[in-house]
Parts: C-alpha cells; sequence; structure tokens
C-alpha cells in the first residue's frame, strides 16, 4: 500500500468518527425544513435554535452527539412566538419514516418555549427527553413518561421562568442551576465545559 493510499485511508477515518453536518430539506405536505444532520442513530434529536439564530447553532456540539451514538437533526424556524410547529410535524415525520426508535426535543431559548408548547399538545411519552436550555416559557410540563431536563443561568433574567417551570413540571425532571448571567448555550456551557455530558446522561437513562 503506498503512501498516498494509507493518507486517503486516514482521511476516510477521520470523516467516519466525526460528525460532519449534512445540510438538507425536509420536505413534508406544504412544508420544506432547512435542517443539519449530525451522526446516526434510532435516537433522535430535534434542535430547535433561538430568537434571531439558525440551523447552524448546534454545529459546536453535534460531533459529540454523534460520538455517543445519537442522530441530532437542527432544524431552521422563524422563531416568532406561536411559530414553529409545522416544522417540528415535518422534521418528526421525517425522524419516523427514517427508522427513529426514540426521538427527543431540544432548544435553546425560544426554541425551548416551543419545544415544551409542541410536547405538551402531543400524547404523552412522545418524546423520551426533553432538552430545554435557557427556556423563557413559565409553565408546567405534566408528561409524566418524558424525561425533562431544564438547564438556565441563575442571572439570566430572560430565562427566570425556568425554576418556576420545573417546578411546576411533573417528574421525570431535572434543573441545573448554573452561575452565570449570559443566554444560550454557549454562555451556559462556558460555566460548566462538561454540560453536554449531563445532557447526554440524561438521553442515556
Amino acid at each position: 500500500m503506498n503512501l498516498r493510499n494509507l493518507l486517503f485511508g486516514f482521511v476516510c477515518a477521520v470523516l467516519v468518527s466525526s460528525a460532519i453536518a449534512q445540510e438538507f430539506d425536509i420536505k413534508q405536505g406544504d412544508a420544506v425544513v432547512s435542517a443539519l444532520n449530525y451522526g446516526q442513530g434510532d435516537h433522535v434529536v430535534i434542535a430547535l435554535h433561538g430568537y434571531q439564530q439558525n440551523n447552524n447553532f448546534f454545529k459546536d456540539y453535534g460531533d459529540e452527539f454523534a460520538k455517543a451514538g445519537f442522530r441530532v437533526i437542527s432544524i431552521g424556524w422563524s422563531a416568532d412566538r406561536g411559530a414553529g410547529f409545522k416544522e417540528v410535524d415535518a422534521a418528526v415525520k421525517f425522524a419516523r419514516e427514517q427508522g427513529a426508535k426514540k426521538l427527543s426535543l431540544l432548544g435553546t431559548s425560544r426554541g425551548a418555549e416551543l419545544a415544551a408548547n409542541y410536547a405538551r399538545a402531543q400524547p404523552d411519552g412522545e418524546f423520551d427527553t426533553l432538552i430545554l436550555f435557557a427556556s423563557i416559557d413559565d409553565q408546567g410540563i405534566p408528561l409524566t413518561k418524558t424525561k425533562k431536563l431544564f438547564i438556565f443561568n441563575k442571572y439570566d433574567s430572560k430565562a427566570n421562568w425556568t425554576p418556576t417551570a420545573a417546578d411546576k413540571s411533573a417528574e421525570p425532571k431535572q434543573l441545573i442551576e448554573l452561575g452565570g448571567s449570559g443566554h444560550g448555550i454557549s454562555a451556559l456551557v462556558a460555566k460548566k465545559a462538561d454540560l453536554m455530558q449531563d445532557v447526554i446522561a440524561a438521553l442515556k437513562r
């Protein structure tokens, strides 16, 4: 085997072992949803960005989830209040058609609010886990067959609803309170570098 073949094999191995985001459109009925895919697996995590973000918001964390055996589908939506159900519907149907055995929702800020609102509108047990980063939602989640993980910075005024929502929510649930003031996932990870490992552990329970 010559050096060129060795280098080619090495590059291929690196590409396979890392989560290179694959960009594609999900088409369901009249909905066309822009999406990024990280990894493969039959537990699909649908990721929902916040206001003034796009489906690339999870780029720094997709590889970590892929290596843990999860498939992350990060979708674009308008991030307007009351919007997003059509896009999540399309992503859920797509994941089911692709063979997903478990579905979870992950959102940040307004995306966390969408995840909570959408899950409440579905039958209990439709989703394995809800991961809610810096949610702006103050309503409880009554689902008893869905795990709920609330994560926020204590001094983040935009996410000060999170403890209230967690208190109102049914078990099983977990609240992670961090000591920062920043809003969004990167601000949370800045306070706890291994935060995504906590999220992955929650998904695996």
